[in-house]
């Protein structure tokens, strides 16, 4: 698929994309202060860094339902309604129907659901033209086009999208909890550390 109809997808109906990138720029800076906590050996910062993992780790499960549910009957519904939207394709923006067409060619297929999503016959673009006898094919007043619906060759784009989606989301989750146990740990070992140093300034 082209990149802006892969993107356009993905704006409308996966908005774990977007909260991907956002949970990766915040975790940078959450980061930046867990490392000067450790450091400077300051509590505070480790609690902020803590806590914002936290907070980031509750979005990421947030981004695994979402990538799960887009591989759902549900998901495929809703992707299936946003395209029956773009119908007829003729109508759509230059940019997009360009676009499209880019996807029928790497696709070898036509049309959403059939070649006649572009309105009628005669609007099927050069696009649909059957170019490969190995491939799926119809005959469409006089021309053979493909007879495979793009919907078929989005639906396993999206599956793969958000199997790596769900992946993504695991192997942060998993760095996380790893780095929310070693601020714990450190806060309380300098918590302990400045006990032990206020009973021997005690004592003496």
């Amino acid at each position: 698929m082209s990149n802006k109809v892969n993107y356009q997808i993905a704006d409308e109906l996966i908005p774990a994309v977007n909260m991907m990138i956002f949970v990766g720029s915040v975790t940078l800076i959450f980061g930046f202060l867990g490392c000067c906590g450790a450091i400077r050996e300051n509590r505070y910062f480790l609690t902020v860094f803590f806590k914002g993992l936290l907070i980031m780790f509750i979005i990421l499960l947030a981004v695994g339902v979402l990538g799960v549910i887009a591989r759902t009957a549900s998901g495929q519904k809703m992707v299936k309604k946003h395209m029956k939207q773009l119908l007829p394709l003729s109508k759509q923006p230059q940019d997009v129907q360009e676009s499209f067409q880019a996807v029928e060619i790497s696709g070898f297929c036509c049309g959403f659901f059939d070649g006649l999503d572009w309105g009628n016959s005669t609007a099927v673009p050069n696009s649909c033209n059957c170019t490969d006898a190995s491939r799926n094919c119809t005959m469409l007043d006089g021309r053979e086009i493909y007879s495979t619906p793009c919907m078929t060759h989005i639906m396993t784009w999206l599956d793969q999208m958000s199997s790596s989606l769900v992946g993504i989301a695991f192997a942060f989750g998993v760095l996380m909890l790893v780095g929310m146990a070693f601020s714990l740990a450190l806060f309380y070992q300098i918590g302990n550390k400045k006990k032990s140093i206020i009973s021997m300034s005690q004592m003496a």
